[in-house]
């Protein structure tokens, strides 16, 4: 039952990968004939060894890399947390962009401890992921911007990050600017004008949910930006103050008369 289980879940990361016509081995891989059988195994179906995965991850071979990191995850121990991380990028740096995800939670997880080096490392990987058109990575990067673990905060880089998105049409990462434009940041005093802009690139999109967030998103900045009257007091007439015994005059509130 566990092979049948292990199979479904090779074909589904399988399935998941960008299709290509033409799969250019990674140099260690084509010039071993043993690496090339192994790999052959593994998309076949067979369960391979956490070392033969391993191994092949190593070579370069990113879905090995993604199954592998996987592994290391279901081990529900934070010490491989780092480890985790390290082979979802190179699954990602190898095109696999369906690993990004779990590389994005697995580096938001608060538990995981991470060198310095390695995170220089997967930084430059999903850099290189954003460039190259990743939604998942721009997102994903986006977020853990915003909050400032593991790279630190910088509210600036993931505005900017979640604007390039929205004008490659990306309605979600409009509707998100807006959010975070509209509610202000450490620092940054909210943005009422550029979260207007940003809603309008969001509002071309035809999923019911974004134009009903648009939508109440607009109506929230319209009411912020409508002046809210100021009641104005009213002093009690004149002829109060002579049904009590004095002359009218200019204070308010009228002064209690002392009893000689």
């Amino acid at each position: 039952m566990r092979s049948v289980v292990h199979i479904a879940m090779v074909l589904a990361l399988a399935a998941a990968a960008p299709a290509r016509a033409d799969v250019v081995l990674p140099p260690a891989i084509a010039g071993s004939p043993w690496l090339k059988d192994l790999r052959k195994s593994m998309l076949a179906g067979r369960k391979l060894s956490d070392s033969q995965l391993q191994t092949l991850a190593d070579a370069g071979e990113g879905l090995a890399a993604a199954y592998y990191a996987k592994r290391l995850e279901q081990r529900e121990d934070p010490a491989f947390l780092d480890d985790a991380a390290h082979y979802y990028s190179i699954a990602v740096y190898q095109g696999r962009d369906f690993a990004v995800p779990r590389l994005i939670a697995s580096l938001d997880n608060p538990k995981a401890e991470f060198t310095p080096a390695r995170l220089r490392n997967i930084r430059a990987v999903l850099d290189r992921a954003v460039q190259k058109g990743s939604s998942k990575a721009t997102d994903g990067l986006a977020g853990l911007l915003m909050r400032g673990s593991p790279f630190g905060k910088d509210i600036p880089g993931a505005r900017a990050l979640r604007l390039a998105s929205a004008e490659a049409g990306d309605a979600g990462a409009a509707v998100q600017l807006a959010l975070d434009l509209i509610q202000g940041a450490d620092g940054l005093p909210p943005d009422r004008d550029a979260a207007r802009q940003a809603l309008e690139l969001a509002t071309a999109s035809p999923d019911p949910g974004v134009q009903a967030m648009v939508l109440t998103l607009q109506r929230q900045l319209a009411d912020a930006s409508s002046p809210t009257p100021t009641p104005a007091v009213t002093a009690p007439p004149d002829d109060t103050v002579e049904e009590m015994g004095g002359a009218a005059d200019d204070t308010f509130p009228p002064r209690p008369r002392l009893r000689p």
